[in-house]
């Protein structure tokens, strides 16, 4: 990868945002100390949502700590939009790229051009089904992705089975889902079958888009609840959508936690708060902060040349289940609490070395298992990518997936953890 000089402008931006981090005072002069580099990130935002602006953030305050130069644009679901906005921050220099992508479609161009610039991507939203961040060579540093086939099903699971302590078996279900067509969507809607497939007498009676946004899932609530009279459930997509479902019943005259039983992902704010008052049974806690913090630590050890393993190419973590038992903990580790909640010196692997915590249960992803756990067909005459094969073959996934849980040691459920000033 193509050396950059840390400028002057640059050393004053990181000694402006140093950081106590794991009882170290990480700056400018460490950063020189170790010849580590930094250059321009730019963050290619979903939405404007509240999961995304504390992305956003994130990012933004981790790039800080790093001295990297930081800025974002929004293509709202667009993912030719993405791709445009790419092009544009690669011509302004801004060559190490994030995003949380729609349908994984425009990742492949990204990661060439990226690439061609000596430059990186991060990605930590939908890939191309069957696909692996090896098929769009080496600027695309890594693919990130929450384990939905793991975390959402347990908390749709447990929502059905305080559904069936409440009312019994034979449960009617509605679903509100996210944009059609996103491999994210059909993953979780297989995780919310899969759930229900141990409910037998549990059915689900109508589904609708709520496109990740409060004022669909809203609408289509209400329309579903018109059709389909009050249900025990309501499952929801993801917790944007569901702020909208909690509106809709409010306006129904049904009560959420009592006549109408909800559960969410993603670990929105309002969502959080609306466990801990009873008003949603259950939802997935996916840190936003982690999405942005992790992802800007891939690019600044990708430009300081730390060079994956393909295990290391594609990885994901299942979320932790809320319930009233331990919301307090997570809003006060993650929410009510003024720091970074996870340690980015510790997540980059050129500063840290042996010391390295991914400070979530982060592993490699089984390609194989991923894609089939959505309902994906495999593509026929599919084979996956030579390297990939090979590390599966020679035991190098597994040996570094043992490596991950290993290294594995400020828990997600560690709620006393006050995290890191910046």
């Amino acid at each position: 990868m193509k050396s950059l000089s840390l400028s002057r402008r640059h050393f004053l931006q990181f000694s402006a945002g140093a950081a106590l981090l794991g009882g170290q005072l990480l700056t400018a002069r460490n950063v020189l100390a170790q010849n580590l580099l930094t250059a321009p990130v730019h963050q290619l935002l979903l939405l404007n949502n509240e999961w995304n602006t504390i992305v956003n953030e994130a990012g933004r305050r981790t790039a800080k700590v790093l001295g990297l130069p930081y800025s974002s644009t929004n293509f709202n679901l667009d993912d030719a939009t993405a791709l445009t906005q790419a092009q544009s921050a690669i011509a302004a220099g801004q060559k190490f790229i994030l995003t949380n992508s729609v349908d994984g479609s425009g990742n492949k161009n990204i990661a060439r051009a990226v690439a061609q610039s000596g430059g990186a991507l991060v990605n930590f939203g939908s890939n191309l089904p069957w696909s692996h961040p090896l098929d769009a060579g080496d600027g695309y540093a890594q693919a990130f992705v929450t384990r939905e086939d793991v975390g959402f099903y347990q908390a749709v699971k447990y929502t059905l089975g305080e559904a069936v302590k409440k009312s019994g078996p034979e449960l009617k279900v509605l679903h509100v889902t996210g944009p059609k067509g996103a491999f994210v969507d059909n993953l979780r809607s297989a995780s919310v079958y899969h759930a229900l497939s141990e409910f037998p007498q549990a059915k689900i009676l109508g589904s609708l888009p709520g496109n990740w946004s409060a004022e669909d899932g809203q609408k289509a609530a209400a329309e579903l609840v018109a059709r389909f009279g009050k249900p025990d459930v309501i499952v929801a997509q993801n917790d944007g959508s569901l702020a909208g479902v909690l509106a809709a019943l409010r306006s129904l005259n049904l009560k959420p936690g009592s006549d109408v039983l909800t559960v969410g992902v993603d670990g929105a704010t309002d969502i959080l708060r609306a466990v801990k008052s009873g008003r949603v049974t259950a939802t997935v806690f996916q840190s936003p902060a982690y999405h942005g913090i992790q992802a800007v630590v891939r690019l600044f050890d990708a430009l300081n040349g730390y060079k994956p393993s393909v295990p290391e190419r594609f990885v994901g973590f299942a979320g932790l289940l809320v319930t009233k038992e331990n919301v307090e903990g997570v809003l006060t580790r993650f929410v009510d609490n003024p720091n970074l909640p996870f340690d980015p010196h510790l997540l980059s692997h050129v500063i840290s070395g042996d010391k390295w915590d991914p400070q979530t249960p982060l592993v490699p992803i089984n390609i194989e298992d991923y894609y089939a756990s959505s309902g994906t067909p495999k593509p026929a005459g599919w084979q996956p990518h030579a390297a990939y094969a090979a590390s599966i073959a020679s035991g190098e996934f597994e040996q570094v997936t043992q490596r991950y849980q290993q290294a594995y040691r400020l828990k997600l459920d560690d709620f006393a953890y006050k995290g890191v000033s910046v």
